[in-house]
């Protein structure tokens, strides 16, 4: 059963603790954080690092120094280990949100601001689009970044980044109910959305019928407290 965890990040971390935590990450990724010039993006790469690396080492019970990760020839990351461990990073504004299944999953957040038609219908879909214009104005906000969400999280489940043409799957809502249609995958996905905060967006793609109910939220310190146990 896929689990979802948010981080709710803020930027009192001390620089020495910044530190600290970034030595215990490989080489490579600690010269992908330092080469940020936004203090925010860095620490919001940092922390989904951690996440991710605390959900492996209490579900493996497997020291930090020994998790390896790779990734497919479209860059999506993947765990090195014998048993099937999907996971899904999305950052956006404060949030960090972990997504974990046994099964490919996709997960994307999305901090809610102004949007431009013209924009919409460059990355939407020409039903997508009509379905958005259809909304009465007071909507057309919140249905935007419901498109956006979900046609990422798709993005991102199936793994092939931007190489994934945004015209060859479309999303509609039926009944209340977001579906795929799709020129190229296999359509038998489930979408999920979840209300965090009232200020972004969050949609999960996964192939369960029975995805989690809640997400489970946790603070900065309680997150460096679980990896620092663990390590």
């Amino acid at each position: 059963m896929p689990q979802i965890i948010a981080l709710e990040i803020n930027n009192r971390l001390s620089s020495n603790t910044f530190r600290i935590l970034l030595d215990y990450l490989p080489v490579e990724k600690q010269a992908k954080i330092r080469s940020f010039r936004r203090y925010e993006d860095a620490l919001r790469t940092l922390f989904g690092e951690l996440l991710v690396r605390t959900s492996v080492m209490e579900m493996y019970q497997l020291p930090n120094n020994r998790i390896q990760f790779n990734s497919n020839g479209y860059g999506k990351p993947f765990l090195v280990h014998p048993e099937p461990f999907h996971f899904n990073i999305s950052h956006s504004g404060h949030w960090v949100v972990l997504a974990i299944d046994s099964n490919p999953i996709g997960i994307d957040i999305e901090k809610i601001q102004p949007f431009d038609l013209p924009t919409a219908e460059y990355f939407f879909t020409k039903n997508e689009y009509a379905d958005l214009i259809r909304k009465p104005s007071i909507e057309q906000l919140s249905y935007f970044y419901d498109l956006w969400t979900l046609k990422e999280s798709y993005i991102k489940y199936i793994g092939k980044g931007l190489s994934q043409d945004l015209n060859s799957f479309s999303i509609h809502c039926d009944n209340g109910v977001f579906k795929l249609t799709s020129q190229e995958e296999a359509s038998c996905v489930f979408f999920n959305q979840y209300d965090i905060d009232p200020d972004y967006k969050l949609s999960l793609c996964s192939l369960s019928q029975n995805p989690p109910s809640i997400v489970l939220i946790k603070s900065c310190d309680e997150l460096i407290k679980q990896f620092s146990a663990k390590i």
